[in-house]
């Protein structure tokens, strides 16, 4: 795994329209004030937070945010993966002497591996793949040592020329600009869902953010509107979605699972699904 000791983070946008003024002001149904959130400090420059309300748009909800602040470069941001078969994200974390973990992007259930673009530290572990991306292509998550800018191919999803050493394509898209994106009225976008995203705030803070769902009357989950709300909210300039449903983890070296994933429908901390990938939080050596 190659470790980067200057950081750039991107978030890069194929399409998405902007949502009106109306969509926002009807899904803030609650304030997102410092006073609704409980906060641990996981290590220098690293933050817990959890929704301490337990209710979010008008349900109950259960939230958890880590914030890295990656001003001064203390920290690397990797994208990890299995070679093979699924593992657990605890163990690919585990593996890289992570700090913090969350789960990546979409992949095959039944052989493992992404479904679409994903070069962890300069080698491409999936190539560009047009048809599973048909409906997620419209964000990626780069990380790289020196690259200022990440250009699409002309030929879509034939070539990739850049100098970002992890890319992780994901979406849809949730924040541009500090802008809401809209979603598509499809069911994936619609229904609640446990939910996965990752972030980008004004500060140069990284966000990794999981919305827990499937427990009723616990943590019913976001549509993927109310996701991008959410990520608004947290003061992202750009965020995009993760995989989600099962597959939502978010892990902490000294806590373990964090969230309350759904697989095993127990409101607990051992549900966590099997995946293929993710993104961790590395100590800069």
């Amino acid at each position: 795994m190659m470790r980067k000791t200057l950081l750039w983070l991107v978030m890069i946008v194929v399409s998405g329209t902007v949502f009106s003024q109306e969509l926002q002001t009807g899904l803030r149904e609650k304030s997102f004030s410092r006073n609704d959130w409980a906060k641990e400090k996981i290590a220098k420059r690293i933050t817990w937070y959890q929704l301490k309300s337990g209710e979010l748009f008008g349900e109950p909800q259960s939230i958890n945010v880590i914030k890295v602040d990656l001003r001064k470069h203390k920290y690397d941001v990797s994208v990890v993966y299995s070679d093979s078969a699924r593992i657990l994200l605890s163990e690919m974390a585990e593996q890289q002497n992570a700090l913090a973990a969350i789960n990546g992007t979409f992949f095959d259930m039944k052989k493992g591996g992404a479904v679409v673009f994903l070069k962890a530290g300069n080698e491409v572990i999936t190539p560009p793949n047009p048809e599973a991306t048909a409906l997620i292509r419209e964000a990626a998550f780069a990380v790289g040592d020196s690259a200022l800018v990440v250009e699409f191919p002309k030929e879509e999803w034939t070539h990739w020329h850049t100098n970002f050493e992890d890319i992780m394509v994901s979406g849809p898209m949730l924040v541009k600009n500090g802008k809401l994106v809209e979603s598509d009225s499809v069911a994936f976008n619609t229904t609640k869902h446990p939910r996965s995203a990752i972030g980008i705030t004004y500060d140069y803070e990284l966000l990794l953010v999981t919305a827990d769902g499937r427990h009723k009357d616990k943590a019913n989950g976001l549509s993927m509107n109310e996701l991008g709300v959410l990520m608004k909210e947290l003061t992202c300039k750009n965020a995009m979605n993760l995989d989600g449903g099962g597959s939502t983890t978010l892990w902490l070296k000294e806590e373990g699972v964090v969230n309350f994933p759904s697989d095993n429908k127990a409101f607990d901390h051992e549900g966590a699904r099997k995946v293929a990938n993710g993104i961790a939080i590395l100590r800069n050596k």
